[in-house]
């Protein structure tokens, strides 16, 4: 994973105590949050909605820092499957 590939294309916004959205450029394509349960094994969780690449599951992280790598490398994976390249890049 060429993880700075697409560095400054994701964002990530609180929209509530322990929750953020997830954007794409100013698009909003998923979200971060505090997991659900009397104890559940992994306090966060994240999911994406990407055309063609989402379940709208929710997937289990260790913390917010941890959710944040693993959607920006799904999201990394999912750019560099759709053949698209940060401006200027042939």
């Amino acid at each position: 994973m060429d993880g700075d590939r697409y560095e400054g294309a994701v964002a990530f916004l609180p929209i509530a105590l322990g929750r953020e959205q997830i954007m794409l450029g100013r698009v909003p394509i998923g979200e971060i949050g505090p997991a659900h349960g009397p104890r559940p094994r992994f306090p966060m969780c994240f999911r994406l909605d990407l055309p063609g690449a989402s379940s709208r599951a929710w997937h289990p992280a260790r913390d917010g820092a941890d959710a944040r790598r693993q959607a920006v490398g799904r999201i990394n994976d999912w750019l560099n499957a759709a053949d698209l390249r940060p401006n200027g890049e042939t």
